[in-house]
């Protein structure tokens, strides 16, 4: 039976309503989702506004932070911010060729590419394992088309961008780029990570733009054996399985008189195959607080 509102004596009768006896559960589901609605949006506000205040170049208590915490919702917009408003060349340290270094949408990927493609700076070490991937090694060839300077390496511990000398955006959590981001605005923070890309570029081989063939073969694999590569990285890098490496590392032992590949080096080198010894591959911090594995 409906419910009638009742009127108080002397007062003239509301408009009469009916309440609809309903489901008490579907009352409260709208009712939590519409608190939920409300949330989502003054979450977003929230991250707006703290990025709002990031921004800040005042002095005194408004002063921009040196390190500031971003949130997923804003961090396209300011990475397009910062290519548009810096100047000098950009580095880019990717880890994970599914997630990148940085976070873009499609607006932002065009956008950057435009501005490399008007002739700033990018230089870009890629982790070998996109080498397995050929729509990420097809989306690296694009890139490298417009100008990116590219190199690639094994094990590539962290990702982060640096845009001129004035800001770097990296993951929050180092070694995972799968976690929410930092912008870092701090001179010699700022340097610091200059300094570790340049380490790391330094020590990183050239993108290969295809794979490796002809009199060089032998030269390579050497450089790479050189260099602390495992088979298992060489392969990948020269395009060759796995049964291949190890058979040219067997016959340039023999040539050569090495009975070990420590032997095969420096014997290299004292024939003239191999000019000098370089750096060995791995980098600086490889495995500095390197999350565990999950991809």
């Amino acid at each position: 039976m409906p419910l009638v509102s009742t009127t108080a004596p002397g007062r003239r009768p509301a408009a009469r309503s009916t309440l609809v006896d309903e489901d008490p559960r579907a009352i409260l589901a709208r009712a939590l989702a519409s608190v939920q609605e409300r949330r989502t949006q003054d979450d977003i506000e929230l991250a707006e506004a703290r990025h709002a205040l990031a921004r800040l170049r005042d002095t005194g208590e408004d002063r921009e932070p040196g390190v500031a915490r971003v949130t997923l919702e804003v961090a396209s917009s300011l990475v397009q911010e910062l290519v548009a408003t810096t100047t000098g060349p950009m580095r880019q340290l990717i880890m994970s060729t599914s997630v990148g270094a940085t976070p873009q949408d499609d607006a932002v990927d065009a956008y950057t590419r435009d501005v490399i493609a008007a002739g700033r700076p990018q230089l870009a070490v890629y982790d070998a394992s996109l080498l397995d991937d050929p729509e990420a090694v097809a989306n690296a060839a694009s890139y490298r088309q417009i100008g990116e300077q590219q190199r690639i390496v094994e094990d590539v511990p962290t990702e982060f961008g640096v845009y001129g000398t004035e800001a770097v955006v990296c993951v929050e959590t180092w070694g995972d780029p799968g976690s929410d981001y930092v912008l870092v605005r701090e001179p010699m923070l700022v340097a610091a990570f200059i300094a570790y890309f340049d380490e790391v570029w330094a020590r990183a081989l050239p993108m290969p733009s295809g794979r490796v063939g002809g009199d060089d073969d032998d030269e390579q694999l050497l450089d790479l054996l050189a260099r602390g590569y495992k088979d298992e990285a060489i392969a990948r890098y020269l395009g060759w399985s796995l049964r291949t490496v190890r058979r040219r590392v067997a016959r340039l032992m023999e040539e050569l008189g090495a009975r070990t590949r420590f032997q095969l080096g420096a014997q290299a080198v004292r024939s003239g195959r191999l000019s000098e010894a370089p750096r060995p591959g791995t980098l600086p911090g490889a495995r500095l607080g390197r999350a565990p594995a999950s991809r």
